[in-house]
Order: structure tokens, then sequence, then C-alpha cells
């Protein structure tokens, strides 16, 4: 009875091991018929949709503006054309919401310069036409609207091309799928008896596994986490302890030096001011989890004049003439430190790599936007080795010729790309037309406050 017994517990094991693998086995290819359905209505479909919009509004504003040039601006022609740039962004902004390929990514970065370069040069043709020079207008349509709306025309459509791709072989794979599915539950109902058994017991085993690997992770996270906050503390007190000290030392400088000696004194104090700053907005930032503060933002004139009083030394070391264009008045979603990290790096960096240049010039120019404010940091250096392209953002890239020429380890690019998208922002690199490098930032915008204005200088020469 005994023996029978258990003969029959292994038959029944081995039947509901094998209902239960089929069951599974189905439930998986739900489960993954299910993405990839969803891939195909959730990315690839909403892309296709979104580039083919960017590319009717793109066709629209430029017969909007090819309109206006040749009849001369009309009631409502500004309101057309604003609302076409706004769906534009719109649709752009909805594709970049979706999950994306690298190859997605590196042809969105691509559509992305060439809307920024066609929308400029139709911010040219309306200024021209407001001007009242009609011809320099209608040359600016012929060589550069047309031209610029077909590159972006062409960028769209290759991601049009890539998400039909994906959908295809998402399509493909369902059908694969099925077939395998039902090739696979044919062989699990004639699974034996003792595999089964050993099956289930598996199961249980791996099950339990998993549940203490999982609690065992949680108390790990909560621990790091706990270790993470009192580092922070420490760097905190390291790092902000000697600065003390130091404003201590300025402070009674200014007060009994000479008047020399007060003005130094004065710009090491403003200087330290901004280095307690970056501090406690980067050590707030790690603390958030890589993470922007809510309601953070920065005016951001003030924060390039005092960027450029701190760079004057490195400027004049290197020889080079700092320029900054006329800064318009806008607020940045980020703070003080974070946006003076960022443009500080880009540079830093410009002024480290001009070479052998014989004209050593850097240029800082801020462009407000609809929705973000585009920063520029411009160079008369050598650019971007071609080998390198995009990965000069990633850490510890740095190209041959300055690996062994140039202190450094390759952190300060890839610094600004993490603030930079932590932030909701984008960034790129390109040559410039003053034959260097150029490296654009584009961080969202915020509602500007109050904030005390001070005197930007607007050319730093040495």
């Amino acid at each position: 009875m005994r023996r029978d017994s258990v003969i029959l517990l292994l038959a029944f094991a081995a039947v509901a091991s094998a209902f239960v693998g089929s069951t599974i086995l189905a439930q998986r290819a739900s489960r993954e018929v299910g993405g990839l359905a969803a891939s195909i209505a959730r990315d690839a479909a909403p892309g296709l949709a979104a580039m083919g919009s960017v590319r009717g509004e793109v066709r629209r504003l430029q017969a909007l503006v090819t309109r206006q040039a040749a009849l001369g601006p009309a009631p409502g022609d500004k309101d057309a054309i604003d609302q076409t740039r706004r769906s534009l962004d719109d649709h752009l902004a909805e594709f970049r919401a979706l999950p994306a390929s690298g190859e997605e990514l590196r042809l969105l970065s691509e559509l992305q310069t060439d809307i920024r370069s066609f929308d400029a040069a139709v911010e040219r043709v309306i200024a021209q036409l407001a001007s009242g020079t009609p011809q320099q207008a209608g040359q600016t349509l012929s060589n550069e609207v047309r031209l610029l709306a077909d590159e972006a025309v062409a960028a769209a459509s290759k991601l049009v091309e890539a998400d039909a791709r994906t959908a295809e072989d998402a399509a493909l794979r369902i059908e694969q799928v099925h077939r395998r599915t039902d090739r696979m539950a044919l062989q699990m109902d004639l699974l034996c008896v003792i595999l089964a058994g050993i099956a289930a017991w598996l199961v249980l085993r791996a099950v339990r596994q998993a549940r203490r690997i999982q609690e065992e992770h949680r108390e790990n996270v909560e621990r790091r986490a706990e270790e993470l906050e009192q580092f922070a503390g420490r760097v905190a007190h390291d790092v902000l302890s000697p600065l003390a000290s130091v404003g201590l030392a300025l402070s009674l400088a200014q007060k009994s030096g000479s008047p020399t000696q007060q003005s130094a004194a004065q710009r090491g104090t403003s200087s330290l001011q901004r280095v307690r700053g970056i501090v406690d907005a980067l050590l707030e930032f790690a603390r958030s989890g890589a993470r922007p503060e809510p309601g953070a933002n920065t005016d951001v004139g003030p924060a390039v004049a005092g960027l450029l009083e701190e760079l004057r030394p490195q400027a004049e070391d290197a020889a080079a003439e700092l320029r900054v264009d006329p800064i318009p008045d806008c607020v940045v979603a980020s703070s003080p430190g974070v946006l003076v990290v960022i443009l500080s790096n880009l540079v830093r960096n410009a002024l480290k790599y001009l070479g052998d240049a014989s004209e050593r010039v850097v240029v800082l120019r801020v462009r407000p936007r609809r929705a973000s404010v585009s920063f520029e940091v411009e160079d008369t250096g050598p650019g971007v080795p071609a080998e390198l392209g995009d990965r000069i953002f990633e850490p510890y890239i740095r190209g041959r010729r300055a690996s062994t020429t140039r202190p450094g380890i390759g952190l300060g690019l890839a610094t600004v790309k993490r603030l930079v998208v932590a932030h909701g922002g984008t960034l790129g690199t390109r040559r410039g037309s003053l034959g260097g490098a150029l490296f654009w930032v584009e961080l969202p915008r915020a509602e500007a406050t109050e904030h005390p204005r001070l005197p930007a200088e607007s050319v730093m020469r040495s």
C-alpha cells in the first residue's frame, strides 16, 4: 500500500508538473507576445506618428515662411508660425519620451541638430523680413531654409524607417513565439515522472532562494543608503571646515590689509562663496539620488558673471581671450552650483585644449529658447578628434594626443552629461564656425524669480 501510495504520488506529481509546466510556458509566451505587441503599440506606432508629424510640421513651417517671403506678412502669419514651432517641439518631446535603442538615440541626436539649425534659419528669414530686406530673406530661404528643411525631413524619415523595422521585427518574433510555444507545449506533456518531480523540487528551492536573495538585497540597500548618508555628512564637514578658516583669514585681510590686499581678499571671498554653493548643491544632488532639487532655479546672468571672475586666471595662463556675448534675462531650472559646474567644465575644457592655435579665443553664448536655454562654448582649437564623436562625453574617454600632453582623467565632460541629462536637458558637440569644437547644452527654462542682477563682463582678455 505504501509503495502504491508512493507511485500514485509520483504519477500525480508528474501529471501536475506537466500541467503546471505547460501553463507556465503558455504564460511566458503570452508575456513575451504581450511585450512585443506593447512595443509596437507604445513605442513603434507612437514613434511613427510623432516622426510623421515632425516631417509635416517642418514642411508647414517652411511653407509659411516661404509664403510670407513671397507675398509679405499677412494677419495671422505670426500666430501660425509660432503655433507650428510649438507643435514641432511637442512632437519631438513625445518621441524623446519613448523607449529608444542606440541607433534611435543617434538618429534623434542628428534630427535635433538639424531641427535647431532649421529653426535658426527660419528666425533669420523672419528677422530679415521685419528689417525690410526681403531680397536677403529670399536668399536665406533659398540657400539655407530649404536645404535644412530637407535635411531635417530626411533625418525624421530615418527614424520612421527604424521604427518600421522595429515593428516588423516584433511581428515576426510574435509568429516565431507562437510556433515555438506549440512545439514546446507538446514536449512538456511528454515529460517523465522523475524529471517532473525534480523540476517541481527545483522550482520550490529556486523560489525560496530568490526570496532569501531579495531579503538580503533589501537589507544591503538599506545599509548602503545609511552609509552613503554618513559619508556625505563627512564629506561636507571635511570640505567646508577648512573653507571656514580660509573665509576668516580673508575677512581679516579685508579689514586690516592694504587696498590691494583688500581687493584681492574681496575676490577670494566671492570665489569662496561660489565654492560653498557648488559643494552644497552637489551634495544635495548626490543625496537625492541623482535628481535635481524640486523648484530649483538660477538667474543665468549673475551665475555667468561670477564664473568669468573665477576663470580669469586660467584664461591668462592659457594666453587666451574669453568672449561672452550679451546675456539676455533668463532663468534655468537648476541650482546655481549645478549651472556653474556645467559651464565651468565646458569653458575649462575649451581653454585646456586650445593646443598650439595661433588665434586663441573661447566664446560663451547664452540663447533663450521657447522652453529651454541654450548654452554654447566654442573655441579656435583643433576640435574633437573624429574617432571620438559623442563618446567624448563618456567617463575616462580622452584623445590619444590629449592623454599624453594634457593632465586629467577624462571626467569633466562626463560630469556635464550626467548633470544635464538628470535635469531633463540635452547636449552635443559639432565643429564650430571658428574652426574648433563647439559644445552645446540645453537646459529647461524656469519661471523667472526676483534675483539681484550683477554686472556681467562681456569680454575678458588676457
